[in-house]
């Protein structure tokens, strides 16, 4: 035999005796038991958990409006700038009001002539108007008054010739169509007297919208008349002045002067999903959160809801008002709001620190006679200490919160 064969001989018999033993037995000596852990529990607690719907959007004035004046003339003073709060009926400009002080002096020098002619010291109503009372009708009066006498008494005397009885009867026909035209005419007067005033009221309207002022909006006067006018808290903001001082201003087509937001109270409108068309309700509260605001909620209302759907989100549009009386938030700005959809009254939680996250999968280790079960959980809504799980955890469990490092499913373990 080859002798280097010879010299391997050993050392092949060597590692067949060692591969034919058996593996020592673990449990011989106590290897297989798991070692005790320390840990801290906390139990697994119920409590109302408010359910709310995550979306963004825009914030918009209560209203805003775009201002231009009524009539054309250069711009004599402007008022108002960017920024400024100004009340209902404040003065935002004013035109050069000379032609529209002219109209109506002509206006009312026009009305003055008709009532002279009518012999009124102011107009009257068709109803209230005497047209017998006129001068003019009161010479026709007397005029068919004479010819009536004449032609009754020349009628009664026998020696009258015929051509006197028809030149009697001919003046007393034109006597009575005298009459008549002049009462045609005393009606025509008040009428024109009416339509001088109504030229005059045009002109005195049209002086007046030479100042350009803000309006009225909804609810103004039952403010006023609750709190007085200086406490409201309806006020606009100039969001753009248009217009500068010396400028020409056009009624057709109008010059745009200002733009006034109405924000003493916000609209944000925002899509939901379709799936939260049941439990989202007007009446219901909204948390909005703005970025220059970030550690402060606003609570708003939601006011309104569309009744449909759009058919290409599957969204639905919900209107919050959030009340800015003293003017934090700004209108135009981006917003995060939270919309209350239900609150569910028990939902199990447990603290933060008995949460255990690996590859994605979240397990919770329930404590029962001395030794952890580890149980998988889904997490749902979480708080500052405490986050809601949902998984098969029994009632009035409790969970630890501390030895994770050393803990698998059955581990013993020991509450310090």
């Amino acid at each position: 035999m080859n002798r280097r064969l010879l010299r391997w001989v050993p050392l092949v018999g060597l590692f067949v005796t060692v591969g034919c033993n058996p593996p020592p037995d673990p449990n011989a000596n106590g290897l297989a038991e798991l070692p005790t852990v320390s840990v801290t529990v906390a139990p697994v607690e119920t409590r109302p958990v408010r359910r709310t719907v995550a979306t963004v959007g825009t914030l918009n004035g209560y209203d805003q409006i775009i201002l231009a004046p009524k009539v054309g003339g250069r711009i004599q003073r402007v008022r108002a700038d960017v920024g400024d709060r100004v009340s209902p009926g404040e003065v935002l400009l004013e035109i050069d009001p000379t032609d529209m002080r002219n109209e109506v002096d002509r206006a009312k020098r026009g009305l003055d002539l008709e009532l002279a002619k009518l012999d009124l010291p102011k107009l009257v109503t068709k109803e209230d108007f005497k047209p017998e009372a006129v001068p003019a009708v009161i010479r026709a009066q007397a005029s068919w008054s004479n010819a009536d006498r004449e032609y009754k008494r020349l009628q009664g005397t026998s020696g009258a010739t015929d051509r006197e009885l028809r030149a009697t009867e001919t003046d007393l026909k034109l006597a009575t169509a005298n009459k008549s035209v002049a009462l045609s005419e005393a009606n025509a007067g008040l009428t024109a007297a009416w339509l001088r005033k109504d030229e005059l009221d045009n002109a005195q309207q049209r002086l007046a919208d030479c100042v350009l002022r803000v309006p009225e909006p909804t609810g103004w006067m039952a403010w006023s008349a609750t709190v007085g006018t200086a406490a409201t808290p309806i006020r606009y903001a100039v969001a753009q002045r248009l217009v500068s001082e010396g400028m020409m201003a056009q009624s057709m087509p109008s010059t745009e002067s200002f733009k006034l937001v109405l924000d003493f109270v916000l609209k944000l409108r925002v899509a939901v999903p379709e799936r939260y068309s049941r439990d989202i309700t007007i009446g219901k509260p909204a948390e909005v959160r703005v970025d220059a605001f970030p550690d402060k909620a606003f609570v708003g209302q939601i006011v309104r809801m569309n009744p449909t759907i759009d058919s290409l989100n599957r969204t639905f549009i919900v209107e919050i008002q959030i009340a800015n009386l003293d003017g934090t938030l700004k209108s135009g700005g981006f917003a995060r709001a939270e919309l209350l959809a239900r609150v569910d009254p028990k939902v199990k939680t447990v603290p933060l620190a008995a949460l255990l996250s690996y590859a994605g999968v979240t397990k919770v280790f329930v404590i029962e006679n001395n030794k952890a079960r580890a149980i998988v959980v889904k997490t749902g809504v979480r708080e500052k200490d405490w986050a809601e799980v949902i998984g098969p955890i029994p009632e009035g469990a409790v969970v630890a919160t501390s030895g994770f490092s050393q803990m698998v499913d059955g581990s013993p373990v020991v509450v310090r």
